[in-house]
């Protein structure tokens, strides 16, 4: 299969290259400078050089592939996250940019996008587990998951196979938001809002890359794809504790959700997620199931 990879240098396309690679499609990847086509030279890829919201450009780069996996990204550092405009980018590439590109794979005839995005849509959900059909809302910058959802269905819509992967956190050493949480772990804190009895789900890096392989024959539409043990945040802080030597670790006050915005309101939210109609449609399993093996492992690696 010709596949066209967008965001293939960051957390997610790091993951899912080696592995399309390893079953035998042939991948062009989307870079936005020559230091990240010289990173990627090694493996032996196409990188494309190219302003994906170029519709000529795009149309030209689209001719000729079976499908396209879209793992761009901008996330705001922390210290940035609850400033105004700080998740602009964010926002855009689920909008805007993922518009133009359903439009232009829809105009170039192109069946298959491959779309990951995010668990915090749903609606908290208490004790019970979160499946596809289960209520979904955000507000602020979360918002646009549900927007590029909307753009990925019109695929769908139009004769093509659009597939959402609702990705739980990710987490691994080699994610940047992971390094942060240990660096401060390692120092005492830990900035996870929302109450002990929350749950919360997660993915690790490791597993992105399988479940994007296996979204490429799966029927369209809406998967969660975590891993198969949902944490309470209790434990997920007594966790990170334990794999940084700490007794405890100190977390924000309650009072801080209200002000981190809506990320940070929603991802107080208590989420455990099922991952059970992936796995059914797929076969699918994660390598790393449960985060109480993967987050020792984690701060091993980032001695």
């Amino acid at each position: 299969m010709n596949i066209l990879l967008l965001g293939g240098t960051g957390t997610a396309g790091r993951s899912t290259l080696p592995v399309l690679l390893a079953a035998g499609h042939t991948v062009s990847v989307h870079v936005r400078s020559d230091l990240a086509a010289a990173r990627l030279q090694p493996l032996g890829v196409a990188a494309i050089r190219f302003d994906a919201e170029d519709p000529e450009a795009l149309r030209s780069v689209l001719r000729g592939q079976d499908a396209v996996i879209d793992h761009r990204v901008a996330l705001p550092p922390t210290s940035r996250s609850i400033l105004p405009g700080g998740w602009r980018s964010f926002q855009h590439l689920r909008g805007p940019a993922l518009g133009l590109l359903v439009d232009t794979m829809i105009e170039a005839g192109v069946p298959r996008l491959v779309r990951d995005l995010v668990t915090f849509v749903y609606e908290d959900g208490g004790d019970a587990w979160l499946d596809e059909a289960s209520p979904a809302s955000a507000r602020g910058a979360m918002a646009a998951n549900l927007l590029a959802e909307a753009h990925v269905s019109r695929l769908t819509a139009a004769g093509g196979e659009g597939v959402v992967l609702r990705c739980g956190l990710f987490y691994g050493p080699d994610d940047r938001m992971s390094v942060e949480t240990v660096r401060l772990a390692r120092r005492g804190a830990a900035l996870l809002l929302g109450s002990d009895a929350a749950w919360h789900s997660a993915l690790h890096t490791s597993d992105v890359g399988t479940a994007v392989l296996a979204a490429l024959e799966v029927p369209p539409g809406v998967y969660n794809v975590v891993d198969d043990e949902p944490l309470r945040r209790c434990e997920l802080v007594a966790l990170l504790a334990k794999s940084a030597g700490r007794r405890r670790l100190h977390r924000p006050p309650g009072l801080m959700v209200p002000l981190a915005g809506a990320a940070g309101r929603v991802q107080a939210r208590s989420h455990r997620i099922s991952n059970q109609r992936f796995r059914e449609a797929t076969g699918w399993r994660p390598r790393v199931s449960s985060r109480q093996d993967g987050w020792p492992a984690v701060f091993a690696a980032l001695r």
